[in-house]
């Protein structure tokens, strides 16, 4: 369950912080994505179920991943309200 929502998330946020935007948050979410990626790559290496499972630490490691992502969607979510209180739409 956290894998889908960790890839949901990443999936959104990656394009945004792949050009770098926010840089006070692109160290954390340079680290969600290496691992993510890192995570990503052993499952295409190995497809099967089983094979995820015994990834070391994987329930925490997502776990881990979803709530660095959440901070960072929280980041860009209090900008981009920042941003809109400064220049309302005539």
């Amino acid at each position: 369950n956290d894998l889908n929502a960790v890839q949901r998330k990443w999936l959104y946020l990656e394009p945004i912080f792949g050009r770098g935007a926010l840089p006070a948050q692109q160290d954390n979410f340079k680290r969600v994505n290496d691992h993510f990626r890192s995570i990503m790559s052993e499952v295409e290496a190995d497809t099967h179920v089983i094979a995820f499972a015994k990834i070391k630490g994987v329930t925490k490691t997502l776990s881990d991943m979803l709530d660095q992502l959440d901070r960072c969607q929280k980041a860009l979510s209090d900008f981009l309200e920042e941003k809109r209180s400064k220049f309302p739409r005539f």
